[in-house]
């Protein structure tokens, strides 16, 4: 080979070497490196999740620093690509005996391995802590989360990931339109007539009349009940014969599914085309997509609200070309007593995690030190400001980090702002199966909006979907055999 060849290779060799040392991705790649290697003699804690993208960099990069920090435990990431594949695997655990020293799991199979004992009550750790001098962190768990991961007065799963819907919106469409940007609807009652401004506005547009006030992703469950709550509904109850039912049949949940009616319901209107030629158009002021089409359709200008989790704002900030902003979630207008009140009312999402008890007290050590060190004050901010998620610790909450983040930018302020109204779904076995017929019913809703356009007569939201909601779901759970101590 010749000198000079040898000298070209070597060069481009150097440069492969720098980005991948130093390039845009060089975080995710050390952290990922660093996550993978060996244990150098230290106990092995083998974690499941299902973490990716940006936010599964962040946590990779803590898990790094973890394991560099500790003298007695490695922590082995195991990723399964998605929430669906990490249930299956942790559900075929159960019977292979296989099962993960720690993973990421939802309440409804946490209830599952409470009932065949796979789990270590993290109450009996927290006691070993305070014990040895310790402290009892179970008092600084921020309350609804502590609540959540509580059955029957044993802390049994930790909170990790968790998140509450937030209303995002277009300040420079508010202002165009003639809304005040620095006011977001505080009801969903305001919110309808804040879309139709909007998309009364754009129709007069040329070539805006697709452009329309509010956007959500189809068959939302998990909005859906948030929207029951704010209404003033329960979702699930135990009767006095302790069989549960559900409330789907009642009024705050009528007027649930109505608000989606009157949002997505189809409309005709003389609007403007591109060339500014008046057409009669068929309108909604909001629309439905499938996956993150809502959010595409934030980003890109073309609709004013959307209603997405606080960790959606990772996603979407760097696409956003225009002055937004975040909001709690509306509440809805009621009366008590004649005076008029805005009630508030929400429901966290995201996972918790588990602690398997796999006969090895050294394993389970190592879970817990490593959920105590990524939970803590300081690594709790962190995982909350380079992800949105909520922290786990109230301290977290008002450490001068997290106090710094939320005055440089107070769009974060929404998500810790709706905690105080915040609850959580049934944990019961079967909520995964109920919630799959949730959808289904939600999406009829929405078709058969469509099928009747906007001449038909609009369907009666109890006799059509409500009750339809109530038998189905109670058919169901009218043979589940646990029950949820959190139930009203």
């Amino acid at each position: 080979m010749k000198p000079k060849h040898f000298l070209i290779i070597v060069f481009i060799i150097w440069l492969v070497t720098v980005y991948m040392l130093f390039g845009p991705n060089s975080r995710a790649r050390k952290a990922r490196v660093e996550v993978e290697s060996a244990g150098g003699g230290r106990t092995e804690v083998v974690f499941w999740h299902a973490m990716g993208g940006v936010l599964g960099d962040v946590m990779n990069e803590m898990i790094a620093n973890y394991n560099a920090q500790s003298d007695k435990y490695h922590l082995k990431a195991v990723s399964m690509g998605s929430y669906d594949t990490l249930s299956k695997k942790l559900l075929a655990s159960l019977i292979a005996k296989e099962a993960p020293d720690i993973a990421q799991n939802y309440e409804t199979l946490t209830k599952k391995f409470i009932t065949h004992k796979k789990i270590v009550s993290l109450d009996e750790l927290i006691e070993k802590d305070i014990a040895a001098g310790g402290e009892d962190i179970r008092k600084d768990i921020i309350p609804v989360l502590l609540r959540n991961n509580t059955y029957d007065g044993i802390l049994y799963s930790f909170p990790f990931n968790k998140s509450v819907p937030i209303l995002y919106y277009n300040k420079d469409m508010f202002r165009e339109v003639g809304l005040d940007p620095e006011k977001p609807p505080k009801s969903y009652q305001q919110m309808i007539e804040y879309c139709k401004k909007i998309t009364d506005y754009y129709g007069k547009q040329p070539g805006k009349y697709d452009y329309c006030g509010f956007a959500s992703s189809a068959a939302n469950v998990w909005t859906y009940l948030c929207k029951v709550r704010a209404c003033g509904g329960k979702i699930v109850s135990q009767g006095s014969d302790g069989i549960l039912y559900s409330h789907f049949d009642e009024e705050p949940a009528v007027k649930a599914l109505k608000i989606l009616q009157e949002l997505m319901r189809y409309r005709k209107k003389t609007a403007l085309d591109k060339d500014g030629k008046e057409r009669t158009v068929t309108f909604r002021y909001a629309k439905e997509g499938q996956g993150f089409d809502h959010q595409n359709d934030f980003t890109s200008g073309k609709v004013a609200m959307i209603e997405a989790s606080i960790v959606s704002k990772v996603y979407m900030q760097n696409s956003i070309r225009f002055d937004w902003g975040m909001a709690p979630m509306p509440g809805y207008e009621m009366e008590k007593d004649g005076e008029p009140y805005l009630n508030m009312g929400l429901i966290l999402s995201g996972t918790n995690i588990n602690i398997f008890n796999n006969g090895d007290p050294e394993k389970i050590a190592g879970a817990w030190d490593f959920v105590k060190w990524f939970t803590s004050t300081e690594n709790g901010s962190y995982w909350s400001r380079n992800t949105t998620y909520l922290p786990v610790r109230i301290s977290s909450v008002t450490s001068p980090e997290m106090m710094e983040a939320r005055r440089n930018d107070s769009r974060l302020n929404a998500g810790y702002e709706s905690l105080e109204f915040a609850s959580f779904e049934p944990r019961l076995t079967a909520w995964f199966e109920i919630r799959d017929m949730l959808a289904d019913v939600l999406e009829k809703a929405t078709i058969d909006l469509a099928e009747i356009g906007p001449e038909g007569e609009l369907p009666d939201a109890k006799t059509n979907y409500c009750d339809l909601m109530k038998k189905d779901v109670d058919a169901i759970l009218k043979y589940v055999t646990d029950t949820d101590d959190a139930l009203e």
